[in-house]
């Protein structure tokens, strides 16, 4: 748990809390139906548990399973304080078998404590609704069943979204809306499956018990064969996006070699700009066109003569203005190109000010793109470290003094505090991306020898 971020650690902490104090208040000492239903149903549920699906989401390893029918099931028999318990069992047998590798104890008693918290807040939404637990009523459970079923999926679905989201400091709205609240409907089949079920039992006995599990069984090979389809969209368009960026490199590499920067420049500048704004929790789409961008955000001194650019002493003021054009320049280039994230306005706006005396169009403050902001600080700070032929190469802690001086000027502040907390682990994954750039490069001059 000491890995996850603080606010994460904070949430995770709370849930888990909240989880262990209802267990402990609404522990039944006694089932309020036949003992003989509630072991059925706590071995259904954890079995049910164990046939899990993989949830197609970007950093966060989560996966689904149906028992939440059975839980129905308990609840519509039961209640929620027997179903609690049932539904704690089914979160501990799905993080504990059929795993890859072992899940951390926080995030099993998470998923724990969100289903207990999930089961009580849907009970007593039933009973709320006119829903009484023992007594079935197929003519006035709709509303009722309905209403539980809606308490379940928006409080199950958005303690996970948060958690996801803090953990991987993407916005929890956007998590919940992209990878969860296309699952709505589920939660409605599970509790008509749940509810299919006991009228199966209540109409011909005990006799019929395994075709009761039809529905729960047909409710998991769906789930299956769809996200089965969703994980081969998603791998198909990463190999796409993979082969794109390739091309991307290339030419960021070629407009870097105009500028007689280094290729290592430009990987740092990305390597910086993309922890960053995960850092600063800006969602994996918004990412992605930091990304591209950092590659990119010189593409439009390929319209900048080449003299212009390599001057060792003071531009003249046409020279200038050929340089400030170049931010509009790229953006028309790139404009053009369907990227499925925005990198366009973030070329534009790489060198506006936080004061308002950037160019090309004066934004200032919040009026410049986050990813913008990003941007004109990273590659500020390693264009100070390196040798130009208008300075020389400066230190880091020299490199940190200016940006420290430049905060709430020409850089936003924010953006410059949380960079400089992050300096540190990024110089030393930035190394390592040296020496990897190096080696080719090395290998590439002995074969020349040979």
């Amino acid at each position: 748990m000491n890995t996850l971020p603080a606010a994460a650690r904070t949430f995770v902490g709370l849930v888990i809390a909240l989880g262990a104090g209802l267990l402990v208040y609404y522990m039944p000492l006694r089932s309020e139906g036949p003992m003989v239903t509630f072991v059925v149903l706590l071995a259904l549920s954890s079995v049910t548990s164990i046939f899990k699906v993989t949830l197609p989401l970007a950093r966060s390893g989560s996966t689904m399973s149906v028992s939440y029918a059975v839980d129905f099931a308990a609840l519509l028999l039961l209640g929620p304080n027997e179903t609690m318990v049932v539904a704690a069992a089914s979160a501990w047998s799905q993080c504990t078998f059929r795993i890859k590798e072992r899940n951390p104890i926080h995030r099993t008693l998470f998923s724990m404590a969100s289903l207990i918290i999930t089961v009580q807040a849907a009970g007593h939404v039933y009973i709320w609704l006119g829903g009484v637990p023992g007594h079935f009523d197929p003519w006035s459970l709709a509303k009722p069943l309905v209403g539980a079923a809606t308490t379940y999926f928006v409080i199950n679905t958005v303690m996970v979204a948060t958690a996801i989201g803090l953990s991987t400091h993407q916005g929890v709205l956007k998590v919940w809306n992209e990878n969860f609240l296309w699952s709505a409907p589920s939660y409605f089949v599970g509790a008509g499956a749940a509810a299919i079920a006991l009228a199966i039992l209540s109409v011909s006995g005990q006799w019929l018990a395994p075709l009761a599990v039809a529905p729960l069984y047909l409710t998991y090979r769906s789930y299956k064969v769809y996200l089965g389809r969703v994980e081969d969209e998603q791998r198909h368009v990463s190999e796409m996006a993979d082969l794109h960026l390739a091309t991307i490199e290339a030419l960021a590499l070629a407009i870097d070699a105009k500028d007689q920067t280094s290729q290592s420049h430009i990987r740092r500048v990305q390597l910086y700009a993309t922890a960053l704004a995960r850092a600063l929790s800006m969602s994996e789409k918004e990412v992605q066109g930091v990304k591209t961008a950092a590659l990119l955000h010189d593409i439009g001194k390929l319209a900048v003569p080449e003299h212009i650019l390599s001057k060792p002493g003071p531009l003249t003021p046409e020279e200038f203005q050929k340089i400030r054009a170049h931010p509009k320049v790229g953006a028309d280039i790139i404009s053009a190109v369907p990227f499925p994230y925005p990198v366009a306005p973030l070329i534009l706006s790489h060198h506006e000010r936080w004061d308002g005396k950037g160019y090309p169009a004066g934004l200032k403050g919040e009026q410049i793109p986050l990813g913008a902001r990003i941007l004109s600080v990273v590659d500020y700070f390693d264009a100070l470290m390196a040798e130009r032929p208008y300075h020389k190469a400066m230190s880091s802690e020299g490199a940190v003094a200016l940006l420290r001086h430049e905060a709430g000027k020409g850089f936003d502040p924010v953006v410059v505090g949380q960079f400089i907390e992050l300096l540190p682990s990024l110089q030393a994954e930035a190394a390592v991306l040296e020496q990897a750039i190096r080696r080719p490069s090395q290998e590439d001059s002995l074969a020349l020898i040979g």
